[in-house]
């Protein structure tokens, strides 16, 4: 049986060096997602698979991730979070050097695989470890410095694995990860707090709770990957979503989970955020395809037009984190929220003649807007939960934010191929995000978050 021991408690200063650490881990753990994207052709070349075999190199590191979530959430709560933190960088280490030495195609697949279960693990447990190293009144620019740190790693690092591969070939951006995680090792050690009881022995409950809201989340995501190229795997995949998501609510021990989503104020805000997260489906398909179906842009260029999202975003999360101190992170990140509905609409006539720093502007304007959304939303979402369950909290909002980022590239793509031409295609696209984006803006502000928040 699983010890149940108490977390640290919230914190009354703010360790900046644990929040440093814990960026620069989750900066790691994204980059493992988004620099593999650029090394696809190289690995496909190298084990002689077909470019629909290469995309797993890719889901059998998002799958395990989002899986797992829920469940480390859950163990933040009642663990030590040093130990945990520590055993995840290290196993992650340990992963990136078998991915890079991998002799075959499969043999990467299992590394990548454990290297998500690992990732999935410290995904789950930042809500604690910001709880417990973030004074209250801090907590707003301690997650703006998280916030900021995943986006460079989840967007940012694409060009720097460009780069790395170039110039040492795909195992080299495993070296390199293999680097950058060890580094996380060493400062998650020294920095994040500990209650001295070691590693908690996993027992039947925790076990069962991984495998019903793991499978739940992983055959969900599962179904977006299918939806236009095999339906009847995707409905398959959202049947077995479906019943052991049902499981998993009727286990006795997931009814404070349960009940900690059925607050009206948290529940609204989770929803809000995954359709806001849904602005993706812009970023990732309907922009790109504009640019090299309609305009006739070359991939580098794309490449750079798209990188002014990240620019905006990094531009303003320093700010929204300091706004989110100084007048609540409801009320800004419902602003936020506002401002991303508003920065969509130029994009909403886009067409072959707008030039490409026009476009770079307008995407620029709504990644400053998203920059002012996101790390105030964290901080609410944190703020709507007891501290008791901080570790759950952050790991809904881990997965929500998964769900969202999935979930619009699809919509955008099935709304694209509804359209006469390519540009009827974006255009019904972009409304059809823009629509996602309204709505969750609106759900957003029925959780009253101009409101201190209550604790669920």
């Amino acid at each position: 049986m699983t010890t149940e021991t108490a977390a640290p408690e919230a914190a009354t200063r703010t360790d900046w060096a644990a929040i440093l650490a814990v960026g620069f881990a989750q900066l790691t753990v994204a980059g493992g997602m988004s620099t593999l994207a650029v090394a696809l052709p190289l690995i496909r070349t190298d084990f002689t698979v077909s470019e629909a075999a290469t995309a797993w190199v890719l889901l059998s590191y998002a799958l395990p991730m989002g899986a797992v979530a829920i469940a480390a959430g859950r163990l933040a709560d009642r663990a030590d979070l040093r130990a945990v933190a520590v055993f995840s960088m290290g196993a992650l280490t340990v992963a990136s050097v078998a991915a890079a030495l991998a002799p075959t195609f499969w043999t990467l697949l299992a590394a990548r695989a454990l290297g998500g279960l690992l990732g999935g693990l410290l995904f789950g447990m930042t809500g604690r470890i910001i709880v417990t190293s973030a004074a209250t009144e801090r907590r707003g620019r301690a997650m703006s410095v998280i916030s900021l740190m995943m986006t460079i790693g989840g967007m940012g690092m694409v060009g720097a694995g460009g780069f790395i591969v170039a110039a040492f070939d795909w195992r080299g951006l495993f070296w390199v990860l293999t680097a950058m995680s060890a580094a996380a090792l060493v400062g998650m050690a020294v920095s994040v707090p500990s209650n001295g009881t070691g590693l908690p022995r996993p027992d039947r409950a925790l076990v069962v709770d991984t495998l019903t809201s793991g499978g739940a989340i992983a055959a969900f995501l599962l179904a977006f990957e299918y939806v236009d190229t095999a339906p009847w795997i995707s409905l398959g995949a959202l049947a077995a979503s479906a019943v052991l998501g049902a499981l998993w609510v009727r286990q006795p021990t997931s009814a404070a989970t349960v009940g900690l989503l059925r607050s009206p104020q948290l529940g609204g805000a989770l929803l809000s955020l995954t359709l806001l997260s849904a602005v993706t489906g812009l970023l990732n398909f309907s922009l790109p395809f504009l640019l090299t179906d309609v305009q006739r842009v070359r991939p580098e260029l794309v490449s750079t037009v798209m990188l002014t999202f990240i620019g905006g975003v990094a531009l303003m999360t320093p700010l929204s984190g300091w706004l989110a101190d100084r007048f609540g992170p409801g009320r800004v990140s419902l602003a936020g929220a506002g401002l991303v509905v508003a920065a969509v609409v130029p994009l909403l006539f886009v067409d072959a003649s707008t030039g490409l720093v026009d476009l770079g502007v307008r995407i620029g304007v709504l990644g400053s807007a998203f920059g002012i959304f996101s790390s105030p939303m964290n901080t609410y979402l944190l703020s709507s939960a007891p501290p008791e369950q901080s570790g759950t909290a952050g790991a809904f909002m881990a997965t929500t934010r998964t769900i969202g980022t999935s979930l619009g590239p699809v919509l955008a793509a099935l709304a694209w191929g509804l359209g006469a031409s390519a540009v009827d295609g974006y255009r019904l696209s972009a409304w059809t995000v823009a629509a996602i984006l309204v709505l969750g803006a609106a759900l957003q502000a029925t959780t009253r978050p101009w409101r201190t928040p209550v604790p669920a």
